[in-house]
């Protein structure tokens, strides 16, 4: 703290020193009259973050939680910014009405005319908070980087997670229909897990068939597999999995590996609620997607303190964020 105070008011001596001069030219005074009325404004506490203000620097600490948010490698990454359309924490979207219909070698004029309805949709961001943690001396930490980052994260670690996991979720068909095919895999029972039947790589050509016939652009198809399922095509076929996981591709699609992938009712075939108790009839799940079809938004980040606080002897710190991730074409 006390180091903190030291180079804030050498920071305002020096700032003062420079521009004085200048101020009092501008508006007639005396230099050495100027220089102290600079002084004593730059001693005036404020509730406000920076080099003279009493508290952490938000600042500094925000951007370590949003900068750079997903590693590259996460599946998070495969799917279209929607940043542009979030104003206050919520995206604004227009839902495009029914497409014209085409005439061809068409004889009858005038060609008919449809006015095209599109349905304003707002659609407000989860708000993502992470647990509180306590620190012994906060100000030194935001001081040191490394300090500060160890803190930091563990804060977006959790924040990760969290939205990881909500966007394979809302990624995921809910059920099998025309356009959102939901395969049963048809390989043998596993040691693994609750002796669920292993994927094979047929059942895997069937979902690339499902799409083409669904005429999926084949750039951007991705396949979300579940470790168990990793496992699975790696003993069937040791050199066919060597080859998919040295170029991340299988067939078309762009694979990722997601141990957080939904869970299905096995029976059914129908994926269980967020956040669901698990039952004897759930089923792991892979599951796959086109990058245009899924999206991901941000919204505002906040840091949350207290300083000295008298029950835990030691700074109180937690983050929030707000961010959606969905699937806009079904």
């Amino acid at each position: 703290m006390k180091t903190k105070f030291v180079l804030s008011l050498l920071t305002a001596l020096l700032f003062n020193f420079a521009t004085s001069g200048l101020f009092a030219q501008s508006i007639g005074v005396d230099h050495t009259t100027m220089f102290g009325i600079q002084m004593a404004l730059s001693l005036v506490p404020l509730h406000l973050t920076g080099c003279l203000a009493d508290g952490l620097n938000k600042e500094i600490w925000i951007p370590g939680i949003t900068e750079k948010f997903f590693p590259e490698s996460s599946f998070i990454n495969e799917a279209r910014n929607f940043d542009a359309w979030v104003d206050n924490n919520a995206i604004n979207l227009q839902e495009a009405g029914i497409d014209p219909r085409v005439f061809v070698d068409n004889e009858v004029y005038p060609i008919p005319i449809v006015v095209r309805e599109d349905t304003p949709q707002r659609i407000e961001l989860k708000r993502f908070d992470t647990e509180n943690t306590v620190h012994i001396n906060a100000i030194e930490i935001e001081e040191s980087t490394g300090k500060r980052e160890s803190v930091i994260e563990g804060h977006r670690r959790s924040l990760q997670l969290q939205f990881s996991q909500l966007a394979a979720h809302n990624w995921a068909p809910t059920k099998d229909t025309p356009f959102t095919p939901v395969l049963k895999a048809k390989g043998e029972a596993s040691a693994l897990g609750t002796g669920y039947k292993r994927i094979t790589y047929a059942d895997i050509l069937a979902l690339e068939t499902a799409y083409n016939m669904m005429s999926v652009p084949k750039e951007g198809r991705v396949l979300v597999l579940h470790p168990y399922h990793v496992s699975d095509l790696q003993l069937q076929d040791m050199d066919m999995y060597k080859t998919f996981f040295s170029t991340n591709r299988l067939f078309n699609f762009k694979v990722e590996i997601y141990s957080e992938t939904p869970r299905f009712n096995g029976t059914t075939g129908v994926k269980l609620a967020w956040n669901a108790p698990v039952s004897a009839t759930d089923a792991i799940a892979s599951f796959a997607y086109h990058k245009d079809s899924v999206c991901r938004a941000k919204g505002t980040a906040d840091m949350y303190y207290r300083l000295n606080d008298p029950e835990y002897r030691g700074d109180i710190v937690g983050f929030n964020m707000s961010r959606y991730c969905l699937a806009n074409q079904r």
